[in-house]
This record gives structure tokens, sequence and C-alpha cells, in this order.
């Protein structure tokens, strides 16, 4: 009876410990815990704590200590991590409909980026990853992305002529890069600056703030403000997970994201000229360009968004575009 008596008790534990994890959320990132994404992040987990009165918490792993984004993705739809926040370049593979965000050029601005994403169309497209055993739940970004290199200040479309950029792997990426004519070289996040150190690549195209949490100043020379893609991500849990939550729990955590997608927003606003600032100091040189020379990027890859477009349903890109179309000047 003894015996049985402390077994009972050792399953007991087993089972108490394992219905703790169970209510821990590992979530996967690719950047340093110091970027704006490593502080939403953050924020993201003390709403959810505070919304669940701590029935649900969240344990952030950054500088993919769990993977890159794609093997976070395959992570969380095994259900082996709960949740990662991804680029839509990364999900495009699963969602195509996410690359109607990647098209270049095709936000003008933060807020209608934004108004476009809580639109019907955005939920919709977000909607589409829950098939593939992962349920999307908002929004977030890194800021727009910006072109870097070793080689020459970047003002004009030659100047970006045969420049070796590191991008994701993601077909509009590529060919929007070749399109403006770069040679586009596909890599994983972790493995870029080893590659910009050693000469492998001449650039990177990426968001100020990652520049400068992942120390890119100390490998490239000169940022321009080319603002050509938007690094538009998605937050996303493990169906597994979002199965065994309680409907008040799934409530909570859902409007947890959407109120930090607010406060991602905020930061990066905040941060934008102070980023800069960081960066110059930091031996950077910051370019523009000049309104009539961005022109020429955007026609240099228009085949490139008639290709996208081309994918899908006419009524959907056309719902799509008229959200673009509305929140211009936002």
């Amino acid at each position: 009876m003894t015996n049985f008596k402390a077994a009972t008790a050792a399953s007991l534990i087993v089972l108490g410990a394992t219905a703790a994890q169970a209510d821990v959320i590992k979530f996967s990132y690719p950047v340093a815990e110091d970027s704006t994404m490593g502080q939403t992040v953050n924020k993201f987990a003390e709403l959810v704590e505070a919304k669940t009165g701590g029935a649900v918490t969240v344990k952030a792993f950054p500088s993919a200590q769990l993977g890159n984004e794609i093997q976070s993705i395959s992570a969380a739809q095994g259900g082996i991590v709960e949740a990662a926040v991804t680029t839509t370049a990364g999900l495009a593979a699963m969602v195509p409909e996410f690359d109607m965000f990647n098209a270049p050029f095709t936000f003008d601005s933060y807020a209608q980026l934004d108004a476009v994403t809580r639109s019907a169309v955005g939920n919709d497209i977000l909607a589409k990853l829950e098939p593939n055993n992962i349920v999307g739940l908002c929004y977030w970004d890194y800021g727009f992305r910006n072109i870097t290199n070793n080689k020459r200040p970047v003002k004009t479309l030659e100047d970006v002529s045969g420049l070796r950029v590191r991008t994701i792997q993601n077909a509009v990426y590529i060919d929007s890069l070749q399109a403006m004519g770069m040679n586009p070289t596909p890599l994983p996040f972790p493995e870029t600056f080893t590659a910009l150190e050693t000469g492998a690549i001449d650039g990177n195209e990426i968001a100020n703030d990652v520049t400068r949490a992942g120390s890119f100043f100390e490998v490239q020379k000169y940022l321009t403000e080319t603002r050509h893609f938007t690094t538009l991500s998605v937050m996303y849990v493990s169906k597994k997970l979002w199965d065994g939550l309680e409907p008040a729990e799934q409530t909570a955590v859902r409007e947890a994201c959407l109120e930090t997608s607010e406060f991602n927003r905020q930061i990066i606003n905040d941060g934008a000229q102070g980023t800069l600032d960081f960066l110059a100091e930091k031996g950077m040189q910051i370019d523009e360009i000049a309104p009539e020379e961005l022109a020429r990027f955007r026609t240099a890859v228009a085949p490139v968004v008639e290709k996208i477009n081309a994918r899908f349903d006419p009524a959907f890109v056309q719902a799509f575009q008229a959200e673009v179309e509305a929140n211009k000047g936002n």
C-alpha cells in the first residue's frame, strides 16, 4: 500500500508539472532581446500574464535560440514551440496571399500599412494559416526595409547594380531585388553578420532597428532609406496550444497580441530618428533617394507587382488594393 501511495503521489507530481508546463508559451524569435521586436515580445508576455491572471505565461527565446524563422514555423506546426513571430515573406510559402503585403513599394506609411493589416482582407489572409496547424493572432513588424552595403553610397538605381545583397528566401523579394539590378543572396538571418564580415556578400536589406540591434553597423558603411519592403510579421501560436486553452484564455491571448501591436508601432515610430542618429554616430553614412529617382525604382519593379497580382483571385486583389488606396495619405 505504501508503495502504491508513493507511486500515486509521484504520478500526481508529474501530472502537475505537465499541466503547469502546458500553460507556458515558449516564444521563438530571431533577433536580439534589446531590439524593438524583443521589446514587443516582452510586452506581449507582460499582457498575457496580466490578462490571464498568471494562468498563462510566456517564456521568450530571442536570437534564434530555438531556430530561425523557417525552423520556428515547423516547430510551431508540430507543437514543439508554442509561439513565434515570422515575416510575411517567410510565411508566403505556406499562405501565398501574404505576398500581397510583400510587394515592393506598396505602402507609403506605417499608418497605411496598419490600416490594411487590420482590415477584413488583412484578417482573411491571417486566417489562412489555421489549416496549417498554426493560428495567426495579429500582425507586428520591424519597420520598413532599407539597403545597406560596403561598396558605395546608393542614391540612384544605377548605384545598386551588381550589389550582392542578403535577403529572405522569398520569390517576391528575390525577383524585386533582381529587377532593381541587385544580386540577391538568400541567407538565414543568423548567418548574415559573418557573411558581411567576410565579404561573402556586399550588403543587406533590412529594417534600421535590426541593423542597430544586430550590430551590422560594425560591418556595413552605407545605409540608404529606400523603404522598398515592409518587414511585416505575423505573431502566431501552435494549434495544439490554442486548442488546449480555455475560451477565456484564447480571448485574453488574442487581445494581448492586438494591444501589443499598438505598442510595437509606437516604439518603432519613437525610436526611428534615434536609431538613425546612433548608426551615424557609429560611422554609417545615411542617404535618402530623391522622389524622382525613387520613381525609377518603382518602375523597375512594376512587372514583379503585376506577376504577384496575377497569381490570385481578381476580386481578392481588388479588395486588397482598395484598402491600400483608401488609406493612402494616412
